[in-house]
């Protein structure tokens, strides 16, 4: 293995056997580098709120829209792209110039944003995020890339903590601001806030950054190189993604998409190897500094997403906290971590970056280890204090694999390098969030089957219109166990004190064109028996289902309220406890 000082660029010795000098820089002055900075500010802005603000506007997109079934696409679509596409453009730009990539890139995004917000199907929302996750694989890593440009190695540091203190910023503000634009304007006008910060970045770039010419840069050639990464990491991230809800992990579907990725990844190997010039040089990965960032850099991003994805949710679920406390919980760990980036990013300049790395990788070990050895119902402060240590840790390592990356590698190759930073961390969020998402599928899974009972109860006959009758099954059927592929099920049942009372009830979803209704249908679905009335709505909650906090007490029973996705009110009912249980549901022949 190859090694390389903390803060010296990489060795003449170490570059590929046909080198391309580095082109001269073209000199900024200060007043000029503040703006650009300023530019790229802006830029990042832009990219990290849009990776959280959309998901405010869920449950109102799909009222509008339609197309539950599919609404999980609109954040997998726009991961999947920029995945695919961010080691390609840092390559580009390595080889083109970085500004014209970040123009595009940022154009690109634009457009795709002004599409979004102009989308009248499901299926044109998930293709417009397809396109804003491809300029964000052109200007993210380009960014990175900007600054190394303009900074020498033993400054990078401060810079990049302060290009990403935005990070934190924004994961603390996009959530507030996503609900304001979409309960005061439309849902739509959390895609439209892109173009007004777009143009200033834009504007600022395009009139202070001044690159020069690369004249020894030579023609992108390693298309077959190209070709294969991206068919790897999209079947990757397809696995990743299908896995465990829409294709059984287990299932033969699943194993040929891996398999199929893992052909693929040895051919892209093979090709590399044996390209001129190629798109990700097997070589970087020789040098201890970059393979150890690669694996440092995976890691935090599964720390990194999962708390982002699923501590929010336990604050909600599990400890019903309000709207307020899950905003506090997401505070607790985004303001730590802006400091942990800020003062990562000035603590490299003096120490180098492999410090801070250490020292943010034991904090973070220690919040983990405060994590796991809660009790099962914390309280939300104490989810907030333990947030400090995962929120600074985490801070703290971002700059330092970053400039890990930066400074590892000639001046020549820092787009591929800032590209490698930012493909990682994505990279090894998306394993961990499907990792952490079949953990909890599969807990909530157990739960809710021990919780549910197997019928509802009430009248001979129980309807209402549904506008997308398909996703309403799916809907019903995962988070309610409704056995109802043909859209009808016969439930059987018995109740009364002796047990001796029994009944049926048939249950369907009809097409919303459906002609036996009236215009506004039924609305609500009454006594669906449960066994454990307070387990199922905590599981519920942790599945992301609209449920009412109040829980109201009878002689004959205890009953709460849920709301499908698509409006309509249903009433849970726990029988008293001297009630037996229902039979097992049979479905109508």
């Amino acid at each position: 293995m190859m090694d390389v000082e903390e803060t010296k660029p990489k060795r003449p010795s170490e570059a590929t056997p046909e080198r391309r000098p580095a082109p001269v820089e073209a000199v900024h002055s200060r007043r000029t580098v503040t703006l650009i900075l300023a530019g790229l500010l802006a830029g990042l802005l832009l990219a990290f709120m849009d990776v959280t603000i959309v998901s405010t506007a869920g449950p109102t997109i799909i009222s509008e829209l339609g197309g539950l079934s599919l609404y999980a696409w609109v954040f997998s679509a726009f991961l999947i792209v920029q995945v695919v596409t961010i080691p390609i453009f840092g390559k580009l730009s390595d080889l083109y110039g970085r500004k014209r990539l970040f123009l595009l890139g940022v154009v690109v995004f634009m457009a795709g944003s002004a599409l979004s917000g102009a989308s009248q199907s499901i299926q044109e929302l998930i293709l417009f995020r397809a396109v804003q996750g491809l300029g964000f694989g052109a200007f993210v890593p380009t960014t990175i890339a900007i600054a190394g440009d303009l900074f020498p190695p033993d400054r990078r540091g401060r810079v990049q903590g302060l290009l990403f203190s935005v990070n934190g910023v924004a994961f603390a503000i996009a959530p507030a601001l996503g609900s304001f634009l979409t309960e005061a304007i439309s849902w739509r006008w959390i895609f439209y806030i892109n173009l007004p910060v777009g143009v200033v970045s834009l504007i600022v770039i395009l009139s202070a950054f001044k690159e020069s010419r690369r004249p020894s840069a030579t023609a992108f050639s390693d298309w077959l190189g190209t070709a294969t990464l991206a068919g790897f990491l999209g079947l990757l991230m397809f696995g990743l993604f299908l896995g465990g809800s829409t294709i059984a992990w287990e299932s033969w579907a699943e194993v040929a998409i891996f398999a199929g990725g893992a052909l693929l990844f040895a051919a892209f190997v093979f090709a590399e190897r044996r390209a001129r010039d190629p798109v990700l040089p097997p070589r970087l990965f020789q040098i201890r500094n970059v393979s150890a960032a690669t694996a440092v850099n995976m890691l935090r991003a599964v720390v990194f997403f999962g708390i982002i994805a699923y501590v929010p949710l336990f604050a909600q679920a599990v400890l019903s906290g309000t709207v307020g406390d899950v905003r506090n919980v997401i505070y607790g760990f985004t303001l730590p971590l802006t400091g942990g980036i800020l003062l990562s990013g000035a603590a490299i300049s003096r120490f180098g970056f492999k410090t801070p790395t250490f020292i943010g990788a034991t904090i973070v070990t220690a919040g983990l280890v405060l994590l796991t050895s809660i009790r099962p119902s914390p309280s939300l402060l104490q989810l907030m204090v333990i947030g400090i240590p995962l929120g600074f840790g985490n801070g703290m390592m971002i700059p330092a694999t970053i400039v890990a990356f930066q400074n590892s590698v000639e001046k020549r190759e820092i787009g591929i390098a800032s590209g490698l930073s930012t493909f990682t961390l994505y990279l090894g969020g998306a394993i961990g969030l499907s990792i952490l998402g079949a953990i909890q599928t599969s807990a909530f899974a157990s739960l809710r089957a021990s919780l549910l009972a197997a019928s509802p109860s009430g009248g001979p006959g129980i309807f209402f219109k549904a506008k997308d009758a398909k996703a309403m099954v799916q809907w019903y059927g995962r988070h309610l166990g409704m056995d109802i592929e043909n859209s009808m099920v016969l439930f059987t049942w018995r109740g009364g004190e002796d047990g001796k009372v029994q009944g049926a009830t048939v249950w369907s979803i009809f097409p919303g064109d459906t002609k036996y209704f009236g215009e506004d249908g039924a609305s609500f679905m009454i006594n669906y028996r449960v066994k454990d009335l307070d387990g199922l709505l905590t599981a519920l909650r942790g599945e992301g289902v609209d449920v009412e906090p109040k829980v109201e007490g009878t002689p004959y029973g205890r009953f709460g309220w849920i709301t499908d996705p698509e409006g309509n009110r249903i009433e849970l009912w726990e029988p008293p406890k001297v009630d037996r249980q229902p039979e097992k549901a049979t479905r109508m022949e």
